[in-house]
């Protein structure tokens, strides 16, 4: 070693070139991991944040199905709890109505056995089921529903009973005039007058449906303060023979009700002995000749009663008014309904009589009834009528007054022929003809007198004023 040499400097230490390669490494690799492995890792730790939050939405929602699935099986049982309630209420219905039907029967057994004979009680049976109480029980008191409680007929109703009647004919009716006099309008451009007429043959001035006359004629002469105007329509198609019943029935209705008018809207016009006994005894007729309808809503009719169906609506929705079947009985003055929009009595089948509606003009139960026919189908017999009246009443109660008691108007057709029934009570009868025709025609002011039946009385209490055989 040298003078003059600085002993305390270290050497110079020079690394191989493998190990820069690894310094640099070490320096790269750190470098890459932050530039390349974190942004991978946040990227897919974001991936798998959406994909928690995903199945915890699918969980939710299966969860949500779950309670679903709970809420429509808890559903279903309680939609069969009610069902088998509802099956249960009608099986205790169906019961009532047949212990109903038991009773009913044993109390006309009883009356059978009593009185040798079976007969109807009417309303007095009816009334004394629906109060839950004995015949016996009811008595005179007013109970019920809207059944009339001035008893007509007189209180005598065994009808084994013969009196002494007088002889009416069809020559030698109380009301018949030598000289037939009509009360027929007669219209200007602006007033309507009544002239009495004197008609000595069967010519009558005829009107056309929706005739402003009749309208004039309604307006002027017809007012009233009721809501249904006191105006009858009557229908009648066909060449059918006006026999005794169709004269006894118009004739009820002018006797009991006495109409401002009586319209007959025809499209054969009647003709025969008792069409002109009416015409004689009646002087408020006036004859409509209209066109029966051939179709409803595009579909042909079948049947004639169809047409009449159809055309009563109109009828009633123009004019407002009563409307009676030609068969239809009238006992008593309807008056007392005349204040509601529109009424209709229940018939034995518990559907709703079609042969006596009341309306005001322009009904809203009348109009949607007419609007029904949209659905109709030809080959229904009574789906657009009868049917569709009760569907009707069910769907819109406060549109129409039902009476509930069907005595009032339609007792069972059972009764009207070989039985008697009490109709103390009722405003009308229907006269079922099905199967009964050729009884019907065979009746007349002479086999009435004797005619121990329903039918035989109602025609002598009509006709003579009392209901009891004639000696």
């Amino acid at each position: 070693m040298g003078i003059g040499t600085n002993i305390s400097k270290k050497p110079k230490i020079v690394f191989p070139t493998c190990i820069r390669l690894v310094r640099i490494f070490c320096f790269i690799i750190p470098s890459l991991v932050m530039f390349l492995v974190i942004p991978y890792a946040y990227v897919h730790m974001d991936s798998f944040s959406i994909y928690r939050k995903v199945q915890a939405k699918e969980n939710n929602e299966t969860q949500l199905f779950k309670i679903t699935s709970a809420r429509m099986q808890n559903t279903l049982r309680t939609s069969k709890l009610k069902d088998s309630r509802r099956v249960a209420k009608q099986n205790n219905e169906t019961q009532i109505l047949k212990n109903t039907l038991a009773r009913i029967q044993n109390i006309l057994r009883a009356s059978k056995q009593a009185r040798g004979r079976s007969r109807e009680e009417s309303c007095d049976i009816e009334i004394a089921l629906l109060r839950n109480r004995t015949v016996k029980e009811l008595g005179t008191s007013p109970v019920g529903l809207s059944v009339n409680y001035t008893a007509i007929g007189g209180t005598d109703w065994n009808f084994n009973t013969s009196i002494r009647c007088s002889n009416i004919t069809s020559s030698n009716f109380p009301q018949r005039k030598k000289n037939r006099h009509q009360n027929l309008p007669k219209c200007d451009a602006e007033y309507v007058k009544l002239e009495n007429l004197e008609r000595m043959n069967d010519s009558f001035p005829l009107f056309g449906s929706r005739d402003n006359c009749i309208r004039k004629k309604i307006n002027t002469f017809c007012k009233t303060d009721l809501v249904v105007p006191n105006i009858v329509h009557f229908i009648w198609f066909g060449n059918l023979k006006f026999d005794f019943i169709y004269f006894v029935a118009m004739y009820s209705t002018f006797k009991h009700q006495n109409p401002c008018v009586i319209f007959v809207y025809y499209d054969t016009l009647p003709s025969g002995e008792y069409w002109t006994l009416l015409l004689d005894v009646v002087p408020n007729i006036i004859l409509v000749s209209v066109t029966s309808p051939s179709e409803i809503s595009g579909r042909k009719i079948i049947y004639v009663q169809h047409k009449s169906d159809i055309l009563r609506l109109l009828i009633l929705k123009e004019y407002g008014g009563i409307y009676l079947d030609t068969d239809q009985l009238l006992l008593r003055s309807v008056d007392r309904f005349r204040n509601k929009d529109c009424t209709m009595g229940w018939a034995p089948d518990i559907s709703i009589g079609s042969a006596l509606i009341l309306a005001k003009k322009q009904s809203s139960f009348i109009r949607r009834w007419i609007e029904s026919y949209a659905s109709y189908n030809p080959k229904l017999w009574g789906e657009n009528s009868v049917l569709m009246a009760a569907k009707l009443a069910i769907q819109y109660p406060t549109l129409i007054n039902v009476e509930k008691h069907y005595c009032l108007f339609y007792p069972d057709p059972v009764y009207y022929y070989n039985h008697n029934y009490k109709w103390s009570h009722s405003y009308s009868l229907h006269i079922f003809k099905q199967g009964k025709m050729e009884q019907m025609k065979a009746m007349n002011f002479t086999s009435i007198r004797k005619l121990n039946s329903t039918l035989g009385a109602v025609f002598r209490y009509i006709l003579f004023g009392n209901k009891e055989l004639c000696l």
